[in-house]
């Protein structure tokens, strides 16, 4: 039972089905509001959960930035409840761009927030790779099938924990020494894939995994979205191996994320390698997000 404000309750898994409802209840279309992103994050955010004329708000409390709400879930006196939240934390952040239309947007101050954009991609665009402007990831993939012809893509589940959390540490030991690796938060990335692997059916989890030799050198891990799109939280692949991440990326929207419309590969943090790399497969469009301040600081 999620109490009142100004009561909180931190979020459990038996919440499950209450946050499912206020999701479905609005458009969603940001990764923060992916039902799989509430679990895996939730002991990093210490996320908790309140309501505030009865719509359910998401007080999101992580090690690195001061505590902020998400856009509340529900349509229930939508500015009285933006008030209550911004006395309380002083911030809404990563707000959708559907959120901002259900409000007068002249009491507050509203910034977009680059580094948190997602990247939203055509599925079927990344599984055919058609035309010149995907020349060279179509190279990339040939060269490490010509490499690696008998490598294996196979369904990702917790049985390959263990397989997949050594390529996780070497993936994070090589970033060690760049001045993004803060940003990158080993601990809470480490922490976050623990928690999707020991739940990964309760929260209807995703993915795959490349094999060659029977060690696990790429896997890609997302949930449901909204009905047309997945997310994608977790993409990692061995770095010793040219076009094994165009290769993952290519196997699982043919194969793993088939049933979808919309690929969102979530935002890059600000991180220079990462939004190169993300706008080299020339998304559809960057799914903005916002935050929501008082117009007076104190």
């Amino acid at each position: 039972m999620v109490p009142e404000y100004p009561d909180f309750k931190p979020l459990e898994f038996k919440d499950h089905d209450l946050i499912l409802e206020n999701l479905n209840s609005s458009e969603r279309n940001i990764c923060e509001l992916c039902p799989g992103n509430f679990y895996i994050w939730k002991d990093f955010d210490h996320t908790r959960l309140t309501l505030i004329n009865q719509n359910l708000c998401v007080l999101i409390s992580p090690a690195n930035e001061p505590p902020y709400f998400l856009e509340p879930l529900g349509r229930h006196k939508i500015k009285e409840t933006i008030d209550i939240c911004l006395k309380h934390s002083r911030r809404i952040s990563r707000a959708s761009e559907d959120f901002l239309s259900k409000f007068p947007r002249e009491y507050y101050q509203i910034f977009p927030l680059r580094d948190q954009f997602d990247y939203i991609f055509g599925r079927e665009t990344l599984a055919e790779l058609k035309g010149k402007k995907f020349d060279g990831k179509r190279n990339h993939i040939k060269k490490f099938q010509r490499r690696f012809p008998q490598y294996g893509f196979i369904p990702l589940d917790e049985s390959l924990k263990t397989k997949a959390l050594v390529l996780f540490e070497k993936w994070f030991s090589i970033r060690k020494q760049t001045k993004y690796f803060i940003k990158l938060d080993y601990e809470a990335q480490k922490e976050a894939l623990l928690l999707a692997f020991s739940n990964y059916d309760k929260l209807n989890l995703l993915g795959s995994a490349i094999l060659i030799d029977r060690s696990v050198k790429g896997f890609i891990l997302g949930s449901t979205l909204n009905r047309e799109t997945i997310a994608v939280h977790f993409l990692y692949s061995d770095t010793d191996l040219p076009g094994i991440s165009q290769t993952l990326l290519w196997e699982a929207c043919n194969k793993t994320f088939n049933n979808y419309n919309y690929i969102n590969l979530e935002q890059d943090l600000g991180i220079t390698g990462l939004r190169a790399a993300k706008l080299s497969y020339h998304p559809l469009r960057l799914e903005e997000k916002f935050e929501i301040n008082p117009l007076t600081q104190p």
